[in-house]
């Protein structure tokens, strides 16, 4: 079965050359995907240049009414699209359930657009003559979305492009497309005019001609930070508004009055979850002092992990493989026992000590792999955050209010976390990251999003008579 794309409304064969699907349970193919060209994603961009006029002249009210008829509709249609997730990208059904509650979250969020949307009056800014600023649709808005979360996470873009009157175009990952395709069959059904959502399948050439495109006004993307790097430089080139997601390590710093407990269950919950393969996985336990407790219960709970969910590829294995192999005599827990070659897409959890100078610190590891670092203070802990070169998130565990605080002001991260082993922010408000991880001067989600998906147009008007 090919992944189709959805053009002017129209569902359709995705086109180009097939790109294999397998199933990272299994590591069997499972379907097929259209690596699309330029010609395709003209076609997109047209039907959606055509539909622009029309829904960016909806009131925003109406607009937002759809949206929230889509969170409906992916809740009445919830267990299969989560069957579709699990398939595809090989998470459990409890996490691909959970990441459609976050969907109709976003969505929601995004129908609140209306109130942000609001512009500003001035009554005689000078005598005579009112000034008016007005917020108005950027255009046609391409969407880039990871593997990780194939519903969710291109969501949380194409949403508040939506909610501010844009159209979109929104290109699913190759390597799990059909959860974009089962939510493009819901889009008429939630009452978006034909052309105002289109989905193009497909692998780089897609993405290029997205970026290249003269009728595209804005690139969001996740990916890994090559490829963030990559398509910001591409898309900015071509004059257009770009927010690019990258990678992340993001560490989380125990301090020693935090329970170890409950600290060794929120570390492991966070870096073993879906296998590591989420953006805010928390990949580093920082320890302020020595804390033997607390190591010793972080080997303890991963020795008895079991039944880890599948990784999307065998590459994403052989780079975990390779991460422990370089490791050496510092690997505490070992998930190269749970590897089963030629019978999908797993490995176990492992726990690995390291000083804070390590070479294996400064690379994403998107899997299931824990570092232990410790230094003598908070303020080396700060230090240490501050000098990756990530900045997508950080946590700090402690009972301490000033501790918290200073952390919290002093981390040079996107997303913070106290007390909160993955620090993602609600969906009405905007999400984080600096440096290798968030390349852009705009961010997603809340007001940020609006900032983005619109452009300001200033009135001066003198009445005369």
């Amino acid at each position: 079965m090919s992944a189709p794309n959805l053009i002017g409304g129209v569902l359709e064969p995705s086109g180009g050359e097939e790109i294999p699907v397998t199933s990272p349970w299994t590591g069997e193919p499972i379907g097929s995907v259209g690596a699309g060209d330029a010609a395709i994603v003209d076609r997109a961009v047209a039907a959606a240049r055509a539909a622009l006029p029309g829904w960016a002249a909806t009131p925003s009210t109406r607009r937002a009414r759809v949206l929230v008829r889509l969170a409906g509709l992916i809740e009445a249609n919830a267990e299969d699209l989560a069957a579709t997730i699990s398939r595809d990208n090989g998470k459990t059904l409890a996490d691909a359930r959970g990441e459609l509650d976050r969907a109709r979250e976003h969505l929601e969020a995004a129908a609140t657009a209306p109130a942000l949307l609001a512009g500003e009056h001035v009554v005689d800014v000078v005598s005579g003559i009112d000034a008016t600023l007005v917020r108005e649709p950027i255009g046609v808005a391409a969407i880039v979305a990871p593997f990780n979360f194939p519903i969710m996470t291109g969501l949380i873009y194409w949403s508040w492009a939506l909610a501010c009157g844009n159209t979109v175009v929104i290109k699913p990952s190759e390597q799990a497309p059909y959860g974009g395709s089962a939510l493009a069959e819901l889009f008429a059904e939630a009452g978006f005019p034909d052309g105002v959502v289109n989905v193009v399948q497909g692998g780089r050439a897609v993405v290029e001609a997205l970026c290249d495109h003269p009728d595209v006004a804005s690139v969001s993307l996740v990916g890994s930070s090559a490829t963030a790097a990559a398509v910001y430089a591409r898309a900015s080139a071509a004059g257009k508004r770009a927010q690019a997601a990258g990678g992340a390590r993001n560490p989380l710093v125990a301090v020693g009055d935090a329970d170890p407990a409950v600290v060794a269950a929120a570390v492991t919950t966070s870096a073993f979850g879906m296998s590591g393969q989420r953006c805010l996985s928390s990949s580093i336990l920082v320890t302020v002092g020595e804390q033997p407790e607390l190591v010793d219960a972080v080997v303890q709970v991963a020795r008895d992990t079991t039944g880890l969910p599948p990784m999307i590829s065998r590459a994403a294995v052989d780079a975990v493989v390779d991460v422990l192999a370089r490791a050496g005599d510092d690997i505490l827990v070992d998930g190269r026992d749970a590897l089963t070659p030629g019978e999908g897409y797993l490995v176990g959890p492992s726990v690995v000590r390291a000083t804070v100078d390590s070479p294996l610190l400064t690379d994403e590891i998107f899997g299931p792999v824990l570092f232990l670092v410790s230094v003598p203070t908070l303020d080396a802990a700060i230090a240490f955050v501050n000098a990756g070169p990530f900045g997508n998130a950080a946590s700090i565990y402690t009972a301490d209010g000033a501790a918290a605080r200073s952390f919290t002001s002093r981390a040079d991260v996107g997303n913070i976390g106290v007390n909160v082993g993955v620090a993602a922010p609600t969906a009405q408000v905007g999400f984080g990251g600096r440096r290798r991880s968030f390349l852009g001067t705009i961010h997603s989600q809340g007001r940020t999003a609006v900032d983005f998906f619109t452009d300001i147009k200033s009135v001066s008007a003198r009445w005369v008579g």
